[in-house]
């Protein structure tokens, strides 16, 4: 059964979504089956690729919009929020 879910977050890190946070949103999500579209000021662009999240270009303090799509879309959305609240592990 393929269940939607739907949060939005916020941008912590100071340096917005740049090359880091793409890649540990990407890596996160090797692991799992879910399609996941985030969104930034009504571009829609695909989380598993390091390019399209660069594309969004979201600063700090940005608000993010996560659509989550599959059989593990509660446990996708659940690792999503806590990556953008631990800041990408950037936090220290």
């Amino acid at each position: 059964m393929s269940v939607k879910v739907e949060a939005t977050v916020k941008v912590k890190n100071k340096s917005g979504l740049h090359v880091r946070p793409a890649s540990y949103l990407v890596k996160l999500l090797q692991d799992y089956i879910s399609k996941v579209t985030l969104t930034y000021k009504g571009e829609s662009v695909n989380a598993r690729s390091i390019m399209s999240i660069m594309i969004l270009a979201a600063p700090k303090n940005a608000k993010i919009h996560i659509a989550v799509e599959g059989k593990d879309a509660n446990i996708v959305l659940a690792k999503l929020i806590d990556a953008f609240q631990t800041e990408f592990g950037e936090k220290v």
